[in-house]
């Protein structure tokens, strides 16, 4: 989700509609920062769900009214054992809502309302593959917690009503197993509300219901597996707005968006950015999950998003925003996390959507902004991108954590494997029959990666999903001339030590620039320290570690010239008219540059001066020579002139 002070899927945003292609960009993340309270720290992360029984299916049916404002529900739970001689489970329901009875079949059952948990007790115990189906009646006003688990608002004086769950908010308006780990295999929604208002939730359609009372019933189907958090209600005096996205030539799926009257025209120029962005997540990710329902948008009350099963809850519509929920149907609705220190699989997988969208809709440079944004985000992460306190929200969805850096190990993983073979393990990975429609941890993922990659990559995700911080490379280099135009360039990379791991271990490009052309060069640094030589064929003058940016890092050392002292070999040689006598000085120095004969008489003195340290040159064109074979040498003395620091000589020949 994109959110407000998180990067949810939920994002609140910074009130901007704009492209993210440009520079001065808004992220997801940055959307996310506006909501701090108690409530949001008050968290049961630690809880531990009912884990005797699996739930299979939710069916709401929630009566909501405005003025005043209330909720009554009757939610039926339908669960299998997973134990024998079981006969009492619990789920869970904020009390500040009261309960009116617990049914099952024609019979009341006793149960238990404490501590936001409902106890129940069976009517006969049960044993493990066995059905348990239970109704329960309850009321009130449902009290909102994190990012605003349930809305009574409103837009333009008239009724608004909505909710965003994730990730401890269900249980603050409907009874069930509030962890994300055990999905409903389908689910309904019935919404009553007044006959004047639209009620929208996931899946189908499949009726509206014309009651005696001046209400009206929305009944919503869902029937692919479904997490808790991603079940949803909107409604309000919504519009519709609705096209098609057509999969193939006889096939489409409608794309159906209920916005505020009052907004609708101006949005439909970004709401018709969504069947585009269809086309190209199911072109890199496989088809559109839940192509048998929907996608759309519901218009909600909080500058944000959120990823709802088929139909995201959007408070902005900036593209970014757009294509982040609509990759969370692949990246946390169809595959969800399986416990929320692992949302990175979410949020993560989300952002690097919207890199996506950046890539092929404004191209490459459009790409590398974005993720040069993100590292910056990143850089700022305190702790692993696993999340090792999830009893608070902040620490969840940290955006500089779970998106940004979550995002940028995305973009390093394609650095290392490139490519084709990236989306292929994405691709791999949406499909996986283990997975899809199911839950995932890390693990999971990084086996996929592997399968697809052919190699081990548990030093990559030991370092970028358990460990901390990112690398800070120290380099420096020397040149050594190791014969008639070879060059020896040794760069050595020295890492700070860490905290965890204590060195980070990456396939890193290395580019050397010589005069005439630049190499690309793969080496694998897995040291605190290394050097590494590169032979050459012309002069390396500059080098840069990583240029295509697909390491997180930091780099001190590069463009600092070779701390050592070189004489090069004259060019062009054999030479007429003129030579060029190229040099290098490892520190200041008094230089004396002076051509002789075969017999050792000194011709003339080309440098007679002190010179900074660096890449030097000095043109010879000879007077009155006859053709032969001369020399010229070098003298590199302290600025004091006392102490010799490097001498050398070499032959030209010279052809009139």
């Amino acid at each position: 989700m994109a959110k407000s002070i998180l990067y949810l899927s939920v994002f609140i945003i910074l009130s901007v509609s704009v492209s993210l292609s440009q520079t001065n960009e808004i992220s997801v993340s940055d959307i996310e920062r506006d909501i701090h309270s108690e409530q949001v720290k008050r968290l049961r992360s630690d809880y531990k769900s009912d884990t005797n029984v699996n739930v299979i299916y939710y069916k709401l049916y929630l009566k909501i009214t405005n003025n005043p404002d209330y909720l009554t529900g009757e939610v039926s739970i339908n669960s299998i054992s997973l134990v024998n001689n079981l006969s009492e489970v619990f789920y869970d329901l904020s009390n500040n809502l009261t309960i009116d009875s617990v049914i099952s079949g024609n019979q009341r059952l006793l149960f238990s309302h404490l501590m936001d948990r409902v106890n129940i007790s069976l009517a006969s115990s049960v044993n493990s593959g066995d059905d348990i189906q239970v109704t329960i009646y309850y009321r009130g006003v449902p009290v909102p917690t994190g990012f605003g688990s349930f809305i009574f608002g409103s837009h333009n004086n008239e009724p608004s009503v909505w909710n965003l769950s994730e990730p401890f908010g269900s249980s603050d308006w409907f009874p069930c197993k509030n962890v994300p780990s055990d999905k409903a295999d389908s689910s309904d929604v019935w919404l009553r509300c007044a006959d004047d208002l639209t009620a929208v939730s996931n899946g189908i359609l499949k009726n509206v219901e014309n009651n005696s009372d001046g209400t009206h019933t929305f009944k919503w189907h869902n029937s692919y597996p479904i997490a808790n958090y991603l079940i949803s209600l909107a409604i309000s005096n919504y519009e519709q707005y609705n096209s098609f996205f057509r999969y193939s030539l006889s096939d489409s799926m409608p794309v159906v968006n209920y916005i505020y009257p009052e907004n609708l025209e101006s949005l439909k120029p970004q709401l018709d950015k969504t069947n585009y962005m269809l086309e190209l997540f199911s072109l890199k990710f496989g088809l559109y999950p839940f192509i048998s329902e929907k996608y759309g948008h519901a218009e909600f009350g909080r500058n944000a998003g959120m990823e709802h099963q088929t139909i995201s809850s959007m408070g902005a519509f900036f593209d970014n925003i757009i294509a982040h929920e609509l990759a969370h149907q692949w990246f946390g609705d169809k595959i969800t996390c399986r416990n929320w220190e692992n949302i990175w699989l979410n949020e993560g997988f989300a952002t690097y959507g919207e890199a996506i969208y950046q890539e092929n809709t404004f191209g490459a440079s459009a790409y590398d902004e974005f993720i040069k944004f993100r590292f910056s985000d990143s850089k700022l992460a305190t702790g692993s991108v696993y999340v090792q306190d999830v009893n608070s929200i902040e620490q969840i969805f940290s955006g500089n954590r779970s998106y940004a850096k979550g995002c940028s190990v995305l973009h390093m993983l394609r650095g290392i494997t490139g490519d084709s073979v990236f989306f292929s393990i994405i691709r791999n990975y949406v499909s996986d029959t283990s997975l899809a429609y199911k839950t995932a941890v890390t693990e999971d993922f990084q086996n996929v990666a592997e399968s697809v990659y052919g190699s081990d990559l548990s030093y990559f995700f030991n370092e970028w999903i358990y460990g901390e911080n990112y690398p800070k490379y120290n380099v420096s280099w020397t040149v050594t001339n190791t014969g008639t135009a070879q060059y020896r360039a040794s760069i050595e990379i020295l890492q700070d030590v860490n905290s965890s791991p204590s060195f980070f271990s990456m396939p890193m490009k290395i580019k050397i620039m010589t005069l005439t052309g630049d190499t690309i060069f793969t080496v694998f640094n897995n040291s605190q320290f290394q050097i590494f030589d590169f032979d050459l064929s012309s002069r390396p003058v500059n080098f840069k570690i990583d240029p295509y940016n697909y390491i997180l890092k930091d780099v001190r050392g590069e463009n600092i010239l070779p701390v050592n002292f070189i004489l090069y070999q004259n060019y062009p040689n054999p030479f007429n008219p003129s030579t060029t006598i190229s040099y290098q000085l490892g520190k200041p120095s008094f230089v004396k540059i002076r051509i002789y004969d075969l017999l050792g008489k000194e011709i003339t003195v080309l440098i007679n001066e002190k010179q900074r340290e660096g890449d030097h040159r000095t043109e010879f064109i000879p007077a009155g020579l006859s053709s032969g074979i001369y020399l010229y040498s070098i003298e590199a003395m302290d600025y004091e002139e006392t102490n010799l620091l490097f001498s050398k000589t070499g032959k030209m020949v010279y052809v009139k």
